[in-house]
């Protein structure tokens, strides 16, 4: 698997465990703070599908499928809809849900409509075993093993654990590897100073608020 990162900071939080590592980094290829999003076209949605170690991803798998802008726009709205579920795993953004634009039962909602087009189907083994798998193939059936591996997270608990940062100008998707699983930030040092400094310039008298 090919590890993607920010140059500039690693988050102090991270990775994710096994497959679920491929989930943030999905969520990732949009960084906000700088301003760059990997999958700013079809062909880029490609390349990162090809690296991503999805199981049935890479060009050879998508040969004869072109992917198309239709399929960018699904793997777009999929990826904020899971931006949006994350950032309701952070304990502490109970305190500031007077500042979102909408709750979690809403981010649920954007989850499930961006995973409407996506199929799976139940295969069983010949030793008869039953297990969920994509149904169909190209892009699409990426995409539903991405969530089919959040689903995997959420049957072993890991799931809760993945968030994106609270810092409205970041959402750098990290795995809370705290004993407490109250990790608000995806690094301390940066964002994590940074809210504490906004909160220290709110509190102290004759200060204006932080814009």
């Amino acid at each position: 698997m090919v590890v993607m990162q920010r140059a500039s900071e690693l988050p102090e939080i991270s990775p994710a465990p096994g497959m679920l590592e491929i989930v943030r980094q999905f969520v990732n290829t949009l960084d906000i703070e700088s301003g760059t999003d990997e999958l700013d076209s079809p062909g880029a949605l490609l390349g990162w599908l090809s690296e991503s170690g999805l199981g049935g991803a890479g060009r050879d798998a998508h040969a004869g499928s072109p992917v198309t802008e239709a399929d960018l726009k699904v793997a777009v709205s999929l990826r904020e809809a899971l931006r949006g579920v994350l950032s309701w795993h952070v304990t502490a953004r109970g305190a500031a849900s007077a500042d979102r634009a909408y709750g979690p039962a809403s981010a649920a909602a954007e989850l499930r409509k961006a995973a409407a087009p996506l199929r799976i189907r139940l295969e069983v083994s010949d030793k008869g075993q039953i297990a969920a798998a994509p149904d169909g193939s190209g892009v699409s059936a990426d995409l539903a093993q991405i969530l089919l591996i959040a689903g995997e997270a959420v049957t072993t608990g890991t799931w809760g654990r993945l968030k994106v940062c609270s810092a409205g100008d970041c959402q750098w998707a990290f795995y809370d590897r705290s004993p407490t699983r109250t990790g608000c930030w995806c690094s301390m040092r940066v964002c994590g100073s940074r809210a504490k400094s906004r909160a220290y310039r709110r509190r102290a008298p004759g200060r204006a608020p932080a814009e």
